[in-house]
């Protein structure tokens, strides 16, 4: 029996699975973009305090469709499924799928939902086969290919990301997010949600209406009374591009290495095999920087060996 789609922001719109898969998983009856379409029932009828989220949002503007590196066969597209996916599939292990929610965002110079907010469980019970998620993931990608507004993807990320942290989202039920403890480097210990968002892009901000790069509105994210900035960027270029300086101006330090920005650069082909890392460490909300990320890849090597 196919469940009904429930606006984040009122509760009293509800839609049918087709239109709500028409309209793109936004509400039609909201303003653009303003409210994400969850499915009702996603979350157990139990009360839960134990939710954690990752939000990925993946540029899919008209350069994504070239190559990947020079004389590649594989786009930077190809190369983006690839590697979200081989993230997110390696945590089909994980004993708390049923608690670990998803949502993928793609943007041009329009947003889409490419993921509705889906926990693990869900995820690797309709795509046993990990292609089959990378090739639908992949063509949905393809259709856009336009200009690029991370400032209105942003936009779009955050708010669903401080609705679902303030515990708001009536259509879940009753939740709380899961919250972890982080060590500073002063060895204080800080509380946050285990939520993280991953932006990906490879180039800089770029509409008709202009080219300025807003301030991350993820400065301003609060949790328990306290700004904490759960968002970590990803650029797939040069040092010196407008891009990447855009890209890292929307950056904080990690929390648990000030020194770090919470900033990925992939400039070298070499470095493309951290990518699957990055998706895994965003899909399993356990970390904020490249020293997170080369932490990560120890433990991972170590438990291998």
């Amino acid at each position: 029996m196919s469940k009904n789609w429930i606006c984040v922001n009122d509760s009293q719109h509800v839609f049918d699975a087709q239109t709500a898969a028409s309209n793109g998983y936004f509400c039609p009856t909201c303003a653009y973009g303003e409210g994400i379409l969850v499915e009702g029932g996603s979350v157990t009828s139990q009360a839960t305090s134990d939710l954690g989220l990752c939000i990925m949002v993946l540029d899919c503007s008209g350069s994504m469709n070239d190559a990947a590196f020079q004389n590649s066969p594989i786009s930077k597209n190809e190369l983006v499924a690839r590697s979200v996916t081989a993230g997110i599939y390696s945590l089909i292990g994980n004993s708390s799928k049923e608690f670990a929610y998803m949502l993928i965002i793609g943007f041009d110079h329009e947003i889409d939902i490419l993921l509705p907010f889906t926990n693990l469980e869900t995820i690797f019970r309709d795509y046993p086969e990990s292609k089959v998620f990378e090739q639908e993931l992949l063509s949905k990608m393809k259709v856009k290919g336009g200009a690029t507004d991370i400032n209105e993807a942003l936009k779009i990320a955050f708010n669903f990301t401080q609705q679902f942290i303030n515990s708001s989202i009536s259509s879940l039920g009753n939740y709380a997010p899961r919250v972890q403890s982080v060590m500073d480097n002063n060895f204080e210990l800080h509380n946050i949600p285990n939520v993280r968002v991953l932006l990906f892009t490879d180039g800089g901000q770029y509409t008709t209406s202009g080219e300025r790069i807003l301030p991350s509105p993820f400065k301003d994210l609060s949790f328990d009374g306290k700004n904490f900035d759960l968002l970590m960027s990803a650029y797939y270029g040069e040092v010196g591009e407008k891009g990447y300086s855009q890209l890292l101006s929307l950056s904080s330090k990690c929390p648990s290495h000030f020194d770090t920005d919470q900033f990925f650069l992939f400039d070298d082909p070499k470095k493309v095999a951290n990518l699957k890392g990055l998706f895994r460490m965003a899909s399993g909300a356990s970390g904020f920087c490249p020293k997170c990320l080369e932490e990560a890849n120890t433990v991972t090597t170590d438990n291998r060996q």
